[in-house]
C-alpha cells in the first residue's frame, strides 16, 4: 500500500478550512490531516476539534520544521504567501499555494527560484482551470475549433461585494490590491491559460476608487455600496480596475474587474473571437459560436462542474505528488499573471502603457 500523503494546513479561515481543507479531507486514502496552524490560535483549535486533526502548532515554523508533513496549503494573507512558500520549500514540503501565489511578480520568481531548488512541487489554487467546462474549453481551441485567436475579453463584475472594509483584503500592505489581485487573477489567468498562456508585453490599464473614496459632491449619500462603516477598518485599495493587454502573439485581451458597481446583476465571463468561431464562458455556462452548412450557428456542449470548490483541483495535485507529473497551474505561469498585475496598476498611476519585458 503507498504511504499516504500528510497534510499541513497554514490559515484557517474560510478559503482555508472549507476549501483547502474540506477537500483533502475527501481522499482519506492518500492523504492524512496532520497538522494546522493559524495566526489566531482559538481558530486553529476549533478547526483541529472539528476535523479530528491531531496537532495545532503555535507558528508556522513550527509546522514546516515538523519532518512527517509531506504537503502544506497556504491560505493566508496574500503578504505571506511568499515567504511561507518559499520556507515551506527549504522545508522539504509541496505546496499548495492559494491565489494570488504572492504580492507580485518579484515575490513569484521567488518561490519558482525556491521550487527549482528544492525539486519539489508548486501548484497555485486556481480552481477555475479545474471545472469541467473549463477543461472542455482548452480542449475545444486546442483542435483548433476557433482558427486564428486575435482578441479575448474577460471580466468579473459584482453589483454589492465591496464589503471589504475591516478586512485584510482592503488594505494594500496586507493584500496587495483590490479586485484586480482577488477576482481578476482568476479569469484572467483562465484566459490566459486558454491561449497556451503566452507573454504580456503591453498593458494599459486603469483603476478607481470611487465607491471607496467618493468625491465631495458624492459625500452626503449614504451608499449601501461598500457593505461596512469606515470607522471599520482600512480601505486603500480600487473597487474597480479596467484596461487593455497586448500578448506576444499578438492576441489583445479587454478586461474589468469589480468588487461593487452600479450594474444589473453579479457577472462573471470569459469570451474568444477566433478567425473560424468564438467562445463564451458565462458565469459557468459556455457556449460555441459558430457557421455550418450557410448559416450560424450557437454550439452549447453537455459539460457540467460536478465537483465541490476545489475537489478537482487537489485531486490533481495529489496524483502530480504522487505520480511526479508537472501540476496544471504551475508558479511559472504565476510570474507571468503578476506581471501584468503589477504593470496594470503602474499603468494607472503613471497613466501611461506600460511595456514589460520578458524575464527570459
Amino acid at each position: 500500500m503507498t504511504k499516504k500523503l500528510r497534510y499541513g494546513l497554514i490559515g484557517c479561515g474560510g478559503c482555508g478550512e472549507n476549501k483547502h481543507l474540506a477537500s483533502y479531507k475527501r481522499f482519506p486514502n492518500d492523504v492524512e490531516l496532520a497538522a494546522v496552524f493559524d495566526v489566531d490560535p482559538g481558530r486553529a483549535k476549533a478547526v483541529a476539534e472539528r476535523h479530528q486533526i491531531p496537532k495545532v502548532c503555535s507558528s508556522y515554523m513550527e509546522l514546516l520544521a515538523d519532518p512527517t508533513i509531506d504537503l502544506v496549503s497556504i491560505a493566508t494573507p496574500n503578504v505571506m504567501h511568499a515567504p511561507i512558500a518559499i520556507a515551506a520549500l527549504k522545508a522539504g514540503k509541496h505546496v499548495h499555494i492559494e491565489k494570488p501565489i504572492a504580492m507580485n511578480a518579484r515575490e513569484a520568481q521567488a518561490i519558482v527560484n525556491a521550487k527549482n531548488r528544492a525539486r519539489r512541487k508548486v501548484m497555485v489554487a486556481l480552481n477555475n482551470r479545474f471545472t469541467e467546462a473549463s477543461q472542455y474549453a482548452r480542449r475545444y481551441v486546442e483542435e483548433g475549433h476557433l482558427g486564428e485567436i486575435y482578441h479575448a475579453r474577460c471580466g468579473w463584475r459584482r453589483r454589492l461585494g465591496c464589503n471589504m472594509y475591516g478586512t485584510w483584503f482592503a488594505d494594500k500592505n496586507l493584500s496587495g490590491g483590490g479586485p484586480l489581485i482577488d477576482l481578476g487573477v482568476h479569469f484572467f489567468d483562465l484566459t490566459l491559460h486558454l491561449l497556451g498562456f503566452p507573454a504580456p508585453v503591453a498593458v494599459s490599464g486603469a483603476c478607481y476608487d470611487k465607491l471607496a473614496h467618493p468625491s465631495k459632491a458624492d459625500k452626503h449619500m449614504k451608499s449601501v455600496m461598500m457593505g461596512r462603516d469606515k470607522a471599520a477598518g482600512k480601505h486603500d485599495v480600487e473597487d474597480f480596475a479596467a484596461g487593455f493587454v497586448k500578448l506576444e502573439t499578438g492576441v489583445s485581451v479587454a478586461f474589468e474587474f469589480s468588487w461593487g458597481s452600479y450594474v444589473e446583476k453579479d457577472m462573471s465571463y470569459l469570451e474568444l473571437l477566433g478567425s473560424r468561431g468564438g467562445l463564451r464562458l458565462h458565469d459557468g455556462s459556455l457556449k460555441m459560436f459558430s457557421e455550418a452548412a450557410g448559416a450560424l450557428v450557437d454550439v452549447t456542449p453537455q459539460v457540467k462542474n460536478t465537483t465541490g470548490w476545489g475537489e478537482n483541483e487537489t485531486r490533481h495535485f495529489i496524483d502530480c505528488i504522487r505520480q511526479n507529473k508537472e501540476p496544471l497551474a504551475p508558479p511559472e505561469e504565476a510570474v507571468k499573471m503578476m506581471q501584468i498585475i503589477d504593470a496594470i496598476y503602474a499603468s494607472s498611476k503613471s497613466g501611461r502603457e506600460v511595456r514589460i519585458r520578458s524575464r527570459a
